[in-house]
């Protein structure tokens, strides 16, 4: 319990004296303390479930494999660690943030974590100059003519796939605020007159229409 409260309130990137409170707070609740080898988390795949460590997950062939990534990888027991809390809070349908400096591997991890649900991906890259118009529409080239598709967001929403957002932090505050109403409330309009909406609990499989 309080390895799981501390985690869920991001207590290493809180002030020093927030630390502090937390701590104070958190007191009733005793550390575990580790049993020899517990540090160790195993990874078993099979043809339809995923178990890393102590949290097991079903899985699926994926319809589109080539979406599916395929890091190199090499795994030690500090980021199995991270990848079975992964797994934990992707059991509980929640949308998962990784924080780190730059360079520690945040991207390589979710590629694998993604390899081993054999979920596909769809990426996007925010940037201080992205607009709420890049999030829905992505420019191409086609017969020498310039046209506007459907972007990562949208192709996520509409397929089922998982979308990653790398350097959310960097996009302007009205972008981020988009994203955020689109993940609580699951409904976006599109600039076509399309509307997406969430159409299970997870928030993982959406519908789109059009509003007359």
């Amino acid at each position: 319990m309080r390895r799981e409260l501390k985690r869920a309130a991001l207590s290493r990137f809180l002030p020093l004296t927030t630390q502090e409170a937390l701590e104070s707070h958190l007191s009733p609740f005793p550390a575990p303390k580790a049993a020899p080898g517990s540090s160790k988390v195993e990874i078993v795949e099979s043809p339809s479930n995923l178990r890393i460590g102590t949290v097991t997950c079903p899985t699926r062939p994926a319809a589109e494999p080539k979406k599916v990534p395929a890091p190199l990888f090499y795994h030690n027991d500090a980021q199995d660690a991270v990848l079975e809390s992964l797994l934990s809070d992707w059991m509980l349908g929640e949308h998962l943030l990784l924080v780190g400096n730059q360079g520690v591997g945040k991207n390589k991890l979710a590629d694998r974590f993604l390899e081993l649900l054999k979920r596909e991906r769809e990426y996007i890259q925010l940037h201080r100059d992205t607009t709420i118009q890049q999030l829905t529409a992505a420019p191409a080239l086609r017969d020498g003519k310039l046209e506007y598709e459907d972007s990562p967001l949208v192709k996520a929403c509409l397929a089922g796939h998982v979308l990653i957002i790398d350097e959310a932090d960097k996009a302007p505050t009205h972008v981020t605020a988009v994203l955020r109403s689109l993940l609580e409330s699951g409904h976006i309009r599109l600039p076509d007159g399309r509307v997406i909406s969430r159409e299970d609990d997870a928030g993982r499989n959406m519908s789109t229409g059009r509003e007359g």
